[in-house]
């Protein structure tokens, strides 16, 4: 029953393969792209749709080093991976501008790759699976038991996510146990996993206030 939740969220690995900037051309403040796209961004319907893969992007950069355009130059094969690579793209990157042979700042492109994963590919993560179902069993439990109140649904979800700790650590534990080494420590569950979740709940809220089985 709930199989994509059971996968949707284990790692978020980004492969940065840009040209190598020559003198004067425009390069990354930060010294890399791949530092400014975290797990918590990876868009909520891939993550239901368990979507993954590698987007290729144009940056246009101008005279003040900032990213004026971006152009998908190859695509993810998932609509939301491609915006949202593009969306973060212009608003957190950062460049040391190009320079002429006077010196003169001025426009430049430079190209990135950021390749997109859930729970390391297909490969499926038994603990993983077993701490997602229990803490999605134990929310669903708690909105059914309040859903016949007159809260509103997100009410009814914010009790059913406080009833629920042990699950919520759970999670977390089991994410932050099959996380790729060197992974930075995992101190609470990607924004973008608990969001996808708390959908499924008021989707089950939904259903029950409307008489659904």
């Amino acid at each position: 029953m709930h199989t994509a939740l059971a996968a949707i969220g284990l790692s978020l690995l980004l492969a940065a393969t840009p040209h190598a900037p020559p003198a004067h051309r425009a390069a990354p403040a930060a010294g890399s792209l791949v530092s400014l796209i975290t797990a918590d961004d990876y868009p909520n319907a891939a993550l239901r749709n368990e979507e993954q893969g590698t987007v290729a992007v144009a940056l246009e950069v101008d005279p003040k080093g900032n990213v004026s355009s971006c152009t998908v130059t190859g695509s993810s094969g998932s609509d939301s991976l491609d915006t949202s690579t593009c969306r973060l793209m212009i608003e957190r990157a950062h460049f040391t501008p190009a320079h002429d042979r006077r010196g003169r700042a001025v426009r430049d492109t430079y190209s990135q790759k950021i390749t997109w994963r859930v729970s390391g590919g297909s490969r499926r993560e038994p603990a993983l699976d077993a701490a997602a179902q229990a803490w999605v069993d134990c929310l669903l439990a708690e909105a059914r038991r309040q859903a016949d109140g007159t809260d509103s649904a997100e009410m009814v979800a914010d009790r059913a996510f406080a009833a629920c700790p042990r699950g919520e650590r759970g999670m977390l534990a089991a994410m932050t146990g099959v996380a790729p080494p060197g992974a930075p420590p995992m101190t609470q569950v990607p924004t973008g996993v608990r969001a996808a979740i708390r959908g499924t709940v008021l989707e089950s809220i939904s259903k029950l206030r409307g008489g659904a089985n």
